[in-house]
């Protein structure tokens, strides 16, 4: 991710498991994952990936899908990176994750 203008930078084989993560999604869990992104972008203010498991997201079978979902959803215009935090997720131990909101053209 390019810090100064929040677009995905992934390339040769990070490129290759971010494929994968998106090929081998199970629909069900992506379509419902995708509406709830798509209702907090709506809400214009930051979010991360623990505020959709917070709003009844399940988890998915790999947590690498979450950075697919979002990675999908910020090359397709609909949230831009707008910062980062400490993760409020208990399994990341505070670690660092993006802040995300919604794409002003989609609010």
């Amino acid at each position: 991710m390019d810090r100064t203008t929040g677009r995905n930078t992934v390339t040769g084989g990070d490129q290759r498991q971010l494929a994968d993560a998106i090929k081998n999604h199970d629909s069900w869990w992506w379509n419902t994952a995708r509406h709830a992104l798509e209702h907090l972008a709506a809400q214009g203010r930051p979010f991360e990936t623990f505020d959709l498991t917070e709003h009844g997201t399940p988890d998915p079978d790999h947590p690498g899908r979450w950075g697919a979902l979002f990675a999908v959803a910020a090359r397709d215009g609909v949230i831009e990176c707008v910062g980062y935090s400490v993760s409020r997720r208990p399994s990341r131990s505070h670690g660092l994750t993006r802040l995300w909101r919604g794409c002003r053209t989609n609010r």
